[in-house]
């Protein structure tokens, strides 16, 4: 195989932190739930704590919902380790996943990457200009913006948290935009 036959791919992943924060976070959450369950076990008993929980079914259910909350955030927390959201890039276009939606442009789509922070959040976000400005806007793809409104002036965007910063991964978007963008 020669060099021209091989395609350049770049793969952009969720910044660690976020991942991490949240795994320690709920894993804490976990720990101080079950604490305070052996704990209430060992202050009253046992069998009088078994037997509070058996008479009234109101209060397993009251006392079960955080640990359930905690569960799945952990649950969620473990499975971004590994199939979080990613940005790849290759010399045809990019593909991204991010909050569940999957999405591929061709660099000839895109008339510039920029990023900007949205009226509505504290963090800068990555996004980009469409070539033609066709669609007014992309509706069929603004994220997740349920009210309908839209907070940023770019066409479409693929959000905050990536490995390296919004700036960062703005430069490599574009540069790899100019490089193959023109092919």
């Amino acid at each position: 195989m020669s060099d021209e036959e091989l395609s350049p791919i770049l793969i952009i992943r969720t910044a660690r932190w976020r991942i991490v924060s949240t795994l320690a976070v709920s894993a804490s959450g976990l720990l101080i739930q079950i604490g305070a369950f052996v704990w209430i076990g060992a202050v009253v008993g046992r069998e009088d704590a078994l037997r509070f929980f058996t008479e009234e079914p109101f209060y397993i259910v009251l006392m079960l919902l955080p640990v359930l909350a905690t569960t799945i955030l952990f649950g969620s927390a473990l499975r971004d380790l590994g199939h979080g959201d990613f940005i790849k890039l290759t010399d045809k276009g990019f593909s991204f996943r991010k909050d569940g939606r999957a999405r591929a442009v061709q660099w000839t789509d895109v008339k510039q990457f920029r990023f900007e922070r949205p009226s509505d959040s504290m963090f800068s976000s990555v996004g980009w200009d469409h070539q033609d400005d066709a669609f007014n806007g992309n509706p069929i793809w603004e994220g997740a913006k349920w009210e309908g409104k839209r907070t940023t002036t770019l066409d479409s965007d693929i959000g905050w948290g990536w490995q390296g910063g919004s700036e960062k991964v703005c430069e490599t978007l574009e540069e790899w935009r100019r490089r193959y963008g023109d092919r």
